[in-house]
């Protein structure tokens, strides 16, 4: 996927749920086939994911959220 690719071709991250399924598929695939041991994500909006290999080779997700109400 290119990275500058028009925003109508990519999928909407605005909800949370959107964003936690982008983090756990599209990031975690990323993740498995460059061989990483950690990836960070942010979406400058208060949204970011982290993903990490554990010593026993299992994958650590973790994602947070600030909104403003």
């Amino acid at each position: 996927m290119d990275i500058l690719e028009n925003e109508i071709e990519q999928p909407l991250l605005k909800t949370k749920e959107n964003w936690e399924g982008f983090v756990k598929t599209q990031v975690l695939d990323f993740l498995m086939a460059h061989n990483l041991q950690a990836i960070t994500v942010d979406d400058g909006a208060g949204k970011k994911g982290v993903i990490k290999r554990t010593a026993n080779g299992d994958y650590k997700v973790q994602i947070t959220s600030n909104e403003t109400l």
